[in-house]
């Protein structure tokens, strides 16, 4: 019996959809290729996500690496970018209606510490009997670590735990079906596939 769902946030609470994100910022093709490239599929992202780099010294690596070529672009986006997404509403509402039927709501995510300072007033969050930010632990998914920590921090049966996460890879839901935590990928920023979930695990809200 599922008594814990476990959420992740981008994708899921917040939308992280990268596209429309660099949109708010170039149209230029050169530069939307140089953000990919050079900052969301770069190293210190996840080294930000980790908690092991500040964005100021993300901001600094990446410049230069790249010879200051893109520089107040870096700075621009580097600083700006997070508060470009917005909060899935519908599926805030659908974690209230979890709320009010019982169920114990977690967070667990990867993020880095400037986007986590960004959201956690947020109401969604006030749901949440426990909150695991990657950055945090320096701990990051699909590590089975992070799943471990949750578990044990809050003392939480695997079997009694769903797992909702957008992973493209689908190696999020992997480790957590391996430990025992139940769920699948959810197509992302869907509330509608978040109820689908629901039901398929005799979630009743």
């Amino acid at each position: 019996m599922i008594r814990n769902i476990i959420f992740d946030l981008g994708n899921v609470i917040i939308n992280y959809n990268q596209k429309q994100i660099i949109n708010n910022f170039t149209k230029k093709e050169e530069e939307i290729k140089y953000i990919y490239d050079e900052i969301f599929n770069a190293p210190e992202w996840e080294l930000m996500d980790l908690g092991d780099i500040t964005n100021d010294e993300a901001i600094e690596i990446i410049n230069k690496r790249n010879e200051f070529k893109y520089q107040k672009l870096t700075e621009n986006f580097l600083h700006e970018w997070y508060k470009k997404q917005l909060i899935n509403r519908d599926i805030v509402e659908i974690a209230k209606l979890l709320k009010k039927s019982g169920y114990k709501l977690f967070v667990l995510s990867n993020m880095a510490n400037l986007t986590y300072e960004y959201f956690k007033n947020d109401e969604f969050f006030s749901l949440c009997t426990g909150i695991i930010i990657s950055a945090h632990e320096h701990l990051i998914k699909p590590d089975e670590k992070v799943f471990r920590l949750l578990l044990d921090r809050y003392k939480l049966n695997a079997e009694e735990c769903l797992f909702i996460d957008d992973d493209p890879s689908e190696e999020n839901y992997k480790t957590a079906n391996k430990m025992g935590i139940k769920g699948r990928r959810i197509v992302p920023n869907q509330a509608k596939d978040v109820k689908k979930l629901l039901l398929e695990f005799e979630v009743e809200i």
